[in-house]
Parts: C-alpha cells; sequence; structure tokens
C-alpha cells in the first residue's frame, strides 16, 4: 500500500501570500470558509458575486470585500473556485481566461472539475486543488475553535514553478496545516470518490432497501425493519468513523471477540491501520 505524503507544515512561509489578493468565486457553505479564515489570517480577500445578491449581502455583514465576479478575477493573484452551487460552473473557464495573467493561480475545492468537467488554467497560470476533509461548516468552526480540518491537496500545472510553496502557504492561512494536508491528484481525488459512491455509498443503500423490504415481506413491521437496518447500520458506521472497525465488531451480537490486542492487530483489514492515521489528522474525533 501506498502512504499518502503530507505537506509540512514547518515549510509553509505566510510572507508569499502577503502580496498576493485572493478572490473567492460565490458565497456558499465552502467559499464562505475559505474567504472567512484567508481574511483573519491577513490575507487580502475578495468575494465574486453579484452585487445585488443575497451572497454579497451575507458577505457585506461579515466585512468582507465585495466586487462582481468579473472584477475579482481582474485583481486577484488566486482564484478559489469552489466546487459548491454557489458559482456557476459554465462561466468560469471565460472568466479565468479574460482576467488572469501569467504567474497567477487557479485553486479549485475538488477534483471533479478538473478531472471529468475539462477545467484548465489560462497558459502561465497555476492549476491546484484543495478540498477540505470534513465539510464546510467544520472548516470555518474548527478554524475558530484554534484548530484546522486536515485537507487533500494537488498541483495540477505549477507554470510558475512556485505552485507548491504558494498552496502550501494558503493551506496554513485557511488553518488546514494545523491538522495535515495529504498530497493527491485530482484525477485521484475524482476517480476514487466516484467509485467509492457507486460501490459502497449507493450500494449501501439498496443492501438497505432490499433488506427492509425482505424483512417487511416476512411479517416484520416496518419499524423494526427500518431499526435493524438502517438504524442500526448508523451505530455501527458511527462507532466505525470514530474508533475503527475494530471496536464496531466488538459490539456485534454474533462476532467473537479476538484472544487479544496482538490478534485483532493481525487480523484487521488495512482499513485499521489507515483509518488509525487519518483519524488522528481530525481533532473533532480524538
Amino acid at each position: 500500500m501506498t502512504e499518502a505524503r503530507r505537506l509540512d507544515p514547518n515549510s509553509a512561509d505566510l510572507t508569499l501570500l502577503q502580496d498576493r489578493q485572493v478572490a473567492v468565486l460565490g458565497f456558499g457553505p465552502v467559499a464562505s470558509a475559505h474567504a472567512l479564515n484567508l481574511r483573519d489570517s491577513g490575507v487580502d480577500v475578495r468575494v465574486g458575486v453579484p452585487a445585488e445578491s443575497r451572497a454579497a449581502a451575507r458577505a457585506e455583514v461579515e466585512g468582507l470585500l465585495v466586487v462582481d465576479a468579473e472584477a475579482a478575477v481582474r485583481q486577484a493573484d488566486i482564484v478559489v473556485v469552489p466546487t459548491d452551487e454557489s458559482v456557476d460552473a459554465a462561466s468560469v473557464p471565460s472568466l479565468l481566461e479574460a482576467g488572469m495573467e501569467p504567474g497567477d493561480m487557479v485553486l479549485v475545492t475538488g477534483g471533479d472539475p478538473i478531472h471529468y468537467d475539462g477545467l484548465t488554467a489560462p497558459p502561465g497560470v497555476d492549476l491546484v486543488v484543495l478540498q477540505e476533509i470534513g465539510g464546510a461548516d467544520r472548516l470555518r468552526g474548527e478554524y475558530l475553535d484554534g484548530r484546522g480540518v486536515p485537507c487533500l491537496v494537488a498541483v495540477e500545472t505549477d507554470a510558475s514553478g512556485v505552485a507548491w510553496p504558494v498552496l502550501t502557504a494558503y493551506a496554513q492561512a485557511l488553518g488546514a496545516l494545523r491538522s495535515g494536508a495529504l498530497v493527491s491528484s485530482a484525477a485521484e481525488l475524482a476517480e476514487s470518490a466516484r467509485f467509492a459512491d457507486e460501490e459502497v455509498h449507493t450500494a449501501t443503500q439498496r443492501l438497505v432497501e432490499e433488506a427492509f423490504d425482505a424483512l417487511v415481506a416476512r411479517g416484520v413491521t416496518q419499524e423494526v425493519a427500518y431499526l435493524v437496518t438502517l438504524h442500526e447500520l448508523h451505530q455501527r458506521i458511527g462507532a466505525a468513523y470514530a474508533t475503527g472497525f475494530g471496536t464496531e465488531r466488538a459490539t456485534a451480537r454474533h462476532t467473537p471477540e479476538p484472544e487479544s490486542r496482538r490478534e485483532a492487530a493481525r487480523t484487521a483489514h488495512p482499513v485499521e491501520q489507515v483509518g488509525r492515521r487519518v483519524r488522528a489528522l481530525m481533532s473533532w474525533i480524538r
């Protein structure tokens, strides 16, 4: 198995952001967390949204500079393209092409727009990915509590030759390096997420629905069928999310307990070891 490389938090140089202006397109959950965390870290931020929109009103209440998207891109050295629905994805390529210059950077908050939708940066412009782990609300909340959420980062185009140092500084300003940044790629993020959605998440929903239907057909009441399928699944997944499948198996009714911790470690699936490493980055479940 390959273990992800981590960015070195000691290498983060926030002075790389001192003379760079950041434009965050939109003000949805992801965009607002980026804009507010960067602002609170001393970065020069503006939010690119229509002046009369509700998003503009929310951003102004937070004390952020609001300009239209075209002006935001023209003014910025770093443009943040969030993957939530607050941005019209179809308009982004023309905005970047018209407003960005060589040496600038496009930061996308997920791999799909690059890998599946074909988003590219204009000539001479860096293209990077920073995807938070734990959700946008937690990204802001952990920052305010003096902690951070881990993130996944990638450099797809390093036209300037300094994409990695600037991305590292950005991750520091966002608060992500307080927990850790794992190096990936847009292709890995996009393809693995799609695979997991099809083979795990959608398949799990189908299994729950089929089990529920089978139990009801056998005469089990709908309430009991729900409790032993979806409710019980929630309980077990919650335990596995926090402490791993080993703890969850120990609570299962029909699973014998291992004779020792050494035996449990020996028989554990590799996902257990990886889970311990990843959970160690997540302050909210430590």
